[in-house]
């Protein structure tokens, strides 16, 4: 792949020769290191490319073969750029694209939120906004931690997040406090701490100091594997000590309080035929609507479809067309009956304990009823699980480095 693009950069030729000694010429490039490829006979003709450089260094060798050369085909970026020079607005049209390119990839175009179930990404795109991050912003404005900080102390629900940024999109993903935070990577000495109170159920240690044994009651930012190792000497004493990344497989056990709660008594929306569609375009984040239709509905749903055009997964341009779609709809007074409530109490419980195992929680008892009082569905209780609760923490300079003290203060006289 690299021999094709560096012919192609400076050039290359594709030749016919004719003449009664072909074997000759080959075995002579071959002994003058001449390299030739893609040899080919076509009829009376032989065929072969070769570099621009290594052609002018032929002209002996055709001489002793007495073969007659003809240059076939130019290819390659110096020909192309000949055969084109008089297209300069070409050129500069591709300039300023490159120029272009290179300057939108110096913001953020696109922000995704992923995660969470009660923080919206709308909600979390204004929280953003406030902060004076948004589509648009520089990147070198932007600090993923001074982001999770910001999103941590603002939202006492979500145990967890992560700020990234990946071409010209800033990718924020969010865990909240009834969800499991996913296991990060990592790459500098690293302890293992609890993410929450449990009971380990089992610990196997392949780098770093177990602080831990199976059965031992720990509490949320306790230390279960050491990324701290002592150097022991022959008397018991420690002798050094070395920053590791902890790492270990550990199962533990601890549970979830759940609670929901929904009125039997609900309005349902009936959709009636009458919409309306309108186009628009986003450009630099100002929204033009190519189309905005009048609507008189009382009550209606807003959809919007909306694509942002990009180059690859994570180069986004600032450029994006959607549809927005008023539907209208009536409002019909509905009650569920108690059999469809607990239907739907038991459906919604299974999508949260379908989101806990997507997370590798394993759940081995299940004690949430469903009862039915004062027009009020309730689903509460407690669901035992299994888990790899823990994540990593860095570890101090201050847990690690001894101080060499210098037991010797005198002198030699």
């Amino acid at each position: 792949m690299l021999r094709r693009l560096k012919h192609w950069l400076f050039g290359y030729l594709t030749v016919n020769i004719s003449g009664t000694s072909p074997e000759r010429f080959i075995n002579l490039c071959s002994n003058r290191r001449i390299y030739i490829w893609n040899i080919v006979r076509d009829n009376e003709y032989y065929k072969f490319n070769i570099s621009v450089k290594k052609y002018r260094k032929l002209k002996p060798v055709f001489r002793k073969t007495r073969l007659v050369p003809k240059i076939n085909i130019k290819h390659g970026l110096p020909f192309f750029l000949h055969r084109n020079r008089r297209r300069k607005g070409f050129f500069i049209g591709f300039l300023i694209c490159m120029m272009l390119i290179y300057i939108m990839s110096l913001y953020i175009w696109d922000i995704s939120i992923l995660g969470g179930s009660k923080h919206t990404p709308e909600a979390m795109l204004k929280f953003l906004d406030k902060k004076d991050i948004r589509a648009g912003t520089r990147k070198k404005k932007i600090s993923g931690s001074h982001i999770e900080e910001d999103i941590r102390l603002a939202y006492e629900d979500i145990g967890w997040v992560s700020a990234e940024i990946r071409g010209t999109r800033l990718i924020i993903k969010i865990t909240e406090t009834n969800m499991p935070a996913p296991i990060v990577n990592v790459t500098a000495p690293s302890h293992i701490i609890a993410t929450k109170d449990a009971v380990i159920k089992e610990i196997v240690t392949r780098t770093g100091t177990p602080m831990v044994k199976p059965g031992e009651l720990v509490r949320k930012g306790d230390i279960l594997v050491s990324g701290v190792l002592e150097v022991m000497d022959d008397f018991g004493g420690v002798l050094n000590k070395r920053p590791v990344i902890a790492s270990a497989d550990i199962v533990s056990s601890s549970y979830y309080n759940y609670h929901d709660t929904f009125s039997l008594t609900h309005n349902e929306r009936i959709f009636t035929d009458n919409k309306k569609t309108g186009y628009y375009i986003t450009l630099f984040g100002r929204k033009l609507f190519l189309y905005n239709p009048r609507y008189s509905y009382s009550m209606y749903d807003i959809i919007v479809n909306e694509n942002t055009t990009h180059i690859t997964d994570s180069f986004y341009l600032p450029f994006k067309y959607g549809t927005v779609t008023i539907r209208e709809y009536d409002l019909k007074k509905d009650k569920y009956t108690e059999d469809e409530a607990i239907s739907l109490a038991k459906s919604r419980l299974k999508a949260y304990l379908d989101k806990l195992g997507e997370n590798g929680v394993y759940i081995y008892r299940n004690n949430v009823t469903i009862d039915i009082k004062d027009n009020v569905c309730i689903a509460q209780g407690t669901i035992y699980v299994e888990e790899p609760a823990w994540e990593y923490r860095l570890v101090d300079e201050n847990e690690w480095r001894i101080i060499q003290t210098d037991e010797y203060n005198g002198n030699d006289n």
